[in-house]
């Protein structure tokens, strides 16, 4: 199946999940009033200050709802563009950087197909969880954040570690321990027809849509292909996710989260 058919496939599953999500992120417009809202943790909020986020333009790549673009605009981002493929998110995005006064505009496009007047537009490519797991072909993915860079831009990744996706998620395992179901080097695409309702929990009859899982061998090659240059590589505790609330919590746990900085040539 060629990328464009996952990634149609991915538009009619977001766009089905975006009115159940807003049933619960619609409350983020009253949040929004506050100045003092955001939705980037410490951890990342320090790499993206290290990396120029003040003063900086921003692309957020599968922005979703948009509340973290948004949110580093009140870090100091002078203007952000996100780019989401679900024409419902990114209504949900308007309104949400209405609420907030955020220099911030959306586009509803598949990222593979940003339109070139964005090339060499941004000093910052924003990537975050649960972008990387959708995407059908990961160095096509990095090619296009890497054009949408002015010469001397970065590209920021900060994902859930890929070694999570060996383990069961905390609400299908009750009280089981925790054990691996899948290998770490298994890349077939997985379908998934039981709904992207993260926020509420709900399961529904689904559009069906693919996961993909990648590396990290994988994610640093991408990176590299394309001509960047690794800056700055943590992993973390932090679980972005919030599926493994119980692993998180543990003094004895594998990494949860990767970050990565590159700078464009």
């Amino acid at each position: 199946m060629e990328a464009h058919r996952f990634t149609a496939l991915a538009r009619e599953a977001w766009d089905e999940a975006a009115p159940i999500h807003w049933q619960h992120t619609q409350r983020l417009v009253t949040a929004f009033e506050n100045p003092q809202t955001s939705f980037v943790t410490p951890i990342h909020a320090a790499e993206l200050a290290r990396a120029g986020l003040e003063g900086a333009e921003v692309a957020q790549l599968n922005c979703n709802n948009g509340r973290e673009l948004i949110s580093m605009t009140r870090l100091g981002a002078r203007r952000g563009v996100g780019f989401d493929i679900s024409t419902g998110f990114v209504d949900q995005a308007r309104r949400l950087a209405e609420a907030a006064g955020a220099p911030c505009t959306f586009e509803a496009t598949d990222v593979y197909e940003i339109s070139g007047r964005h090339d060499g537009r941004f000093d910052l490519v924003v990537v975050t969880s649960g972008a990387l797991c959708f995407m059908p072909d990961l160095d096509a993915y990095v090619r296009v954040a890497k054009r949408l860079l002015k010469p001397g831009g970065r590209l920021n990744i900060y994902d859930c570690h890929p070694i999570i996706d060996m383990l069961e998620l905390d609400r299908d395992r009750g009280e089981r321990p925790v054990a691996f179901v899948r290998s770490y080097f298994d890349k077939r695409p997985l379908p998934h027809r039981s709904g992207l309702d993260y926020v509420g929990g709900s399961t529904y009859d689904a559009k069906e849509i693919y996961y993909f899982h990648y590396t990290l061998e994988d994610i640093l090659s991408a990176v590299l292909g394309a001509g960047l240059r690794l800056e700055t590589f943590k992993e973390t505790g932090e679980d972005p996710s919030h599926a493994y609330p119980s692993i998180e919590a543990s003094e004895i746990k594998p990494p949860l989260s990767f970050m990565l900085t590159a700078r464009a040539g």
